[in-house]
């Protein structure tokens, strides 16, 4: 089962600049980007549960899970239905130039019997800044099979850094939420934020 969710929402830029902005087909050399670190939190990938990879010369970061997994009924605690994991992301960038992240894959494995619901969402912000943008998308059961979704956030809903910061942190924290009186799991197997000039980033002229 492939699900693709196509994200819509309006995000208020408070810090934008009433400046005329160049052209969007203005990008920095890529050669100059590159993402730092990366790091993450949750009760989806506690410590030694998770392994990140940069690879394609530091512009594309990939996670795998071992324990992010939300489920209900035989086993389960309250606390199982619901779990999370916030992906850190530090990006080396030049000066002068403000940027954003305009999608993110995740993959996994779902199992919602019918009359049960899951969803699995992420809230994407800048730390320090006040702006995020969340979604969360369904999976109403049955529902036994792979997933892939890939989360888009459109171009008027885009959360930029602040001009003239150097290296904020992105927050990706993702979220999978079960709803079930019955024996039901949303597994996370991989996240993948990619970092390419022309399918992943947008960028404006600071």
């Amino acid at each position: 089962m492939r699900v693709l969710a196509i994200l819509t929402g309006l995000v208020a830029l408070a810090y934008a600049s009433p400046v005329e902005l160049e052209a969007r087909q203005d990008k920095p050399d890529p050669g100059t980007v590159y993402v730092e670190k990366v790091s993450w939190a949750g009760t989806g990938c506690p410590p030694d549960s998770a392994v990140a990879d940069i690879a394609e010369q530091g512009t594309v970061v990939s996670l795998g899970f071992s324990k992010y997994v939300a489920g209900t009924g035989t086993g389960m605690t309250a606390a199982d239905s619901r779990k999370n994991c916030d992906v850190r992301i530090t990006l080396h960038y030049p000066q002068g130039w403000t940027w954003t992240v305009a999608s993110t894959d995740l993959r996994g494995y779902a199992r919602i019997p019918q009359g049960c619901s899951a969803r699995l969402g992420a809230v994407y912000y800048f730390s320090g800044q006040s702006t995020e943008y969340s979604s969360m998308i369904p999976f109403n059961g049955p529902v036994d099979n792979n997933y892939r979704v890939t989360s888009m956030v459109p171009t008027e809903s885009l959360i930029w850094s602040r001009c003239g910061v150097t290296g904020p942190l992105f927050n990706i924290n993702s979220q999978a939420i079960v709803t079930c009186t019955k024996d039901a799991l949303l597994g996370v197997d991989t996240q993948d934020t990619r970092f390419e000039m022309k399918l992943h980033l947008e960028w404006q002229k600071c």
